[in-house]
């Protein structure tokens, strides 16, 4: 840990004395990014994740009443000084009333290095950032970028997988191919696993900053002893560094593929204030494909497991396998775009179903349409259905077999 922080120090102390400010922009306009996203939406089913409750979506039912909201789902701003052409940096703040605490918290912070242009090329960063996993999250502030709703992986790694790290990456050519590796040591994500296994996926654009608090669901008599009734992604304290790493590959083909591998080594014992460090490790697997002029298709395969607790002759006190993946296509159609997405998802409970079960199996589509109405301003329409089948929802009085649909409208303004 002593390491970690003494590098970010360094990477850090490292963009001060750049040797050419020619291009330097710190407070200028093109230094500053505003995004806020104001949102109306219509919903039925049971009661939102965010509300304490087992539902899959951003927003929920009330006992199954249909709801009809309008609120401000977020205000971003980021910071990007840019020293000269090799260091610059990123500090980024969210405030999302939707969370608990409507607090405003920081999203990410980093300085980073490229190098000159060459045969190989080389870059780092050093602070805190989300790992390079998710297809649909661009910009300044890691906001989606064709629709409302990321699919469940990457809603996942909004939710639980922030670090704070330090990242290298190697880029070259090889004839006509084009090859990247990229590779990462980290702290602070102990308790990453923990909502996925208590409440299961959920497809939202709730993004975790460093100071949130995530509330989960009616929790097993099984784990309602150990575990608080929240869940903090971004503490720290078992003092153990995780690690990432990428390879890109861009083929002499309108195409791109990428593989990543993910472990937190978490200890899975060390706890603080009823929440424990997990062990959690996942494969990503993505490609993306232009089909033609006007049309992209995405598409992602996560899976991995998660455990916590000392194993026992009868396995972990929770060992949760899961897998999800989506197939997004998006189309320019007159002003804007339109996309579809088809998302599966599971988890699979490998101890102790009979105390805390955590089984779940499900599916989700998504229509969506983005227009540009003015040169600051876009207007997304979304449709999200979502079906799961979750024993887990038990602990709370209500069916396991759950489904839900979502309309919901984005006014985005961006300054």
């Amino acid at each position: 840990m002593r390491a970690l922080t003494a590098a970010l120090w360094t990477l850090g102390c490292a963009a001060l004395p750049a040797p050419a400010f020619a291009q330097a922009d710190l407070i200028g306009a093109e230094a500053i990014d505003i995004d806020v996203d104001l949102r109306a939406s219509v919903v039925g089913g049971e009661t939102g994740w965010l509300d304490g409750g087992f539902g899959k979506l951003r927003e929920g039912g009330d006992a199954g009443e249909t709801q009809a909201r309008a609120d401000i789902a977020s205000v971003n701003l980021a910071w990007k000084p840019q020293l000269d052409f090799n260091f610059s940096g990123l500090v980024s703040f969210a405030w999302q009333p939707d969370l608990p605490g409507d607090d405003v918290g920081l999203s990410e912070a980093f300085v980073r290095f490229r190098s000159n242009p060459g045969a190989v090329r080389f870059g780092a960063r050093a602070g805190v950032f989300w790992p390079p996993v998710s297809q649909e999250h661009s910009g300044s502030n890691w906001l989606v970028t064709d629709s409302i709703t990321p699919s469940a992986a990457n809603s996942w790694i909004g939710e639980e997988v922030k670090v704070l790290g330090l990242e290298g990456t190697v880029e070259t050519t090889l004839g006509a191919h084009e090859l990247g590796l990229t590779g990462a040591v980290f702290a602070h994500n102990e308790t990453s696993g923990t909502i996925l296994s208590d409440r299961g996926w959920a497809l939202h654009d709730v993004r975790t900053m460093t100071n949130t608090d995530l509330p989960l669901p009616p929790l097993s008599p099984g784990a309602a002893p150990y575990q608080a009734p929240i869940t903090s992604p971004f503490w720290e304290f078992d003092d153990r560094l995780g690690f990432y790493a990428r390879a890109d590959w861009t083929p002499p083909l309108p195409v791109t593929f990428n593989a990543f591998y993910y472990d937190n080594r978490g200890d899975g014992v060390t706890s603080r204030a009823m929440q424990s460090s997990w062990r959690t490790r996942f494969w990503n697997i993505g490609a993306m494909a232009n089909l033609g002029a006007r049309t992209v298709a995405k598409s992602q395969v996560l899976f991995g497991n998660t455990l916590v607790g000392t194993d026992t002759p009868f396995g972990y006190p929770v060992d949760v396998d899961f897998a999800t993946a989506y197939l997004l296509v998006s189309r320019e159609i007159g002003p804007g775009k339109l996309s579809v997405r088809g998302d599966w998802f599971e988890t699979s409970d490998n101890s102790f179903e009979a105390y805390d079960n955590n089984n779940e199996q499900g599916w989700a589509a998504m229509l969506a349409y983005k227009a540009e109405v003015a040169d600051h301003a876009a207007v997304v329409v979304e449709i999200q259905h979502v079906s799961s089948d979750r024993y887990g929802r038990a602990y709370g009085g209500v069916a396991a077999d759950q489904g839900q649909t979502l309309v919901q409208t984005a006014l985005r303004i961006g300054l």
